[in-house]
């Protein structure tokens, strides 16, 4: 029989993945094997590799997350699931922080406060839980601190999901019938049609564009503008704040699923609603300082607009004082365009493993451009 390799003498435990199995060991430096031509473990079968990727392997990560949304984030649901899917995860819920020296990954879905990332030495990344960064204080993230934006599918289709409800809401006259019901009423009312209706969609990226290729294959007349050049099948695309006039004329319904940035801050002003078909209708799903709120409630009362539903807002929760709340013409739904934020666990997982082993963070967002 061999003779036993110096060091591999401590094994706890064997996993088997198809045809690789994976060692944990307790031993001072980490060992690797290859398997054998009939998969069977062999623990005379090593390879030794240095101290420091042994310590990769076998470290705690920790993570921090700032919970500003319990109403829709389950902290305790989050840690249970990461540190059954990252081994060695060191779970810690704002502000109880512990070491800021210690901190490789904060996860947040608002913004940080001021002096938030003061002592994080080691910080590697910063995970957004939801669509923009715009509550990030950027001009304090240290130097080489990536900040990696959430992109699965699920998000994007409740956020997409939540705009055709709305539109077609208010095209077929959902509203106007439930205020019949209560009325013992029954009056049918023509929808307008789909060929004849047209919808941009201010924004074309994952959720924007989506969006518009759903209302092109629905029939809509549909276009959708962003700050560069797009292409999109069966969509009139614009791009650059030029052809934002031309993108806005004719449409019936105008939806802003933009990123907040400082060339999209307060983009939907008096100005931008004058240049809008008389009679349209708004659907904000972007950010709440994308409006401005005064000027969109002045251009409902005059008739520039039909109405408008709004799910984000400047301020949030909307002050009791809005006059947005009773308006007639204003829908208001507490930013739950996108509510289970919960199927970003893996991606957030894949990042923590990402960081470990030291290697490139995906899905980085462009800090200059703001998305």
């Amino acid at each position: 029989m061999s003779k036993q390799p110096k060091d591999a003498s401590s094994f706890c435990s064997t996993t088997t993945h198809s045809a690789v199995k994976k060692i944990v060991i307790t031993s001072q430096r980490r060992c690797t094997w290859l398997a054998c031509p009939d998969n069977r473990f062999d623990p005379f079968r090593l390879m030794y590799v240095e101290q420091s990727v042994w310590e990769v392997m076998v470290k705690a990560l920790t993570l921090l997350m700032v919970n500003d949304y319990p109403d829709y984030i389950d902290a305790g649901e989050w840690a249970r699931s990461l540190k059954a899917r990252v081994s060695g995860l060191d779970f810690r819920l704002w502000p109880h922080s512990g070491d800021p020296g210690d901190i490789e990954l904060v996860l947040i879905d608002k913004g940080t406060p001021r002096g938030f990332f003061e002592g994080m030495t080691r910080l590697r990344a910063v995970a957004y839980l939801g669509a923009g960064i715009d509550g990030l204080q950027l001009g304090e993230l240290p130097a080489g601190v990536g900040v990696v934006r959430l992109a699965t599918r699920e998000l994007a289709s409740e956020v997409v999901q939540y705009i055709v409800l709305r539109v077609l809401c208010q095209q077929r006259h959902v509203f106007e019938y439930a205020v019949q019901q209560t009325q013992k009423r029954w009056r049918p009312i023509a929808p307008r049609k789909i060929s004849e209706t047209g919808i941009v969609i201010l924004g074309a990226g994952r959720i924007g564009g989506w969006a518009a290729r759903l209302f092109a294959e629905l029939g809509y007349r549909s276009a959708a503008w962003s700050r560069n050049p797009k292409q999109i099948a069966d969509v009139a695309c614009y791009a650059g704040a030029p052809a934002l006039k031309e993108a806005l004329a004719e449409r019936d319904f105008v939806v802003c699923a933009l990123p907040l940035t400082t060339e999209t801050r307060g983009i939907l002003n008096s100005e931008t609603f004058r240049l809008m078909k008389r009679g349209a209708y708004l659907v904000n799903v972007g950010r709440g300082a994308h409006v401005d709120e005064a000027a969109l409630l002045h251009a409902i009362d005059a008739g520039q607009l039909s109405g408008a539903c709004l799910d984000v807002f400047t301020s949030e929760p909307l002050d009791q004082a809005s006059p947005l709340w009773a308006h007639p013409k204003v829908t208001i739904t507490p930013h739950v365009a996108s509510y289970w934020l919960d199927s970003g666990i893996a991606q957030v997982a894949g990042l923590c493993e990402q960081i470990k082993l030291g290697n490139d963070i995906t899905n980085l967002v462009n800090l200059e451009r703001g998305y």
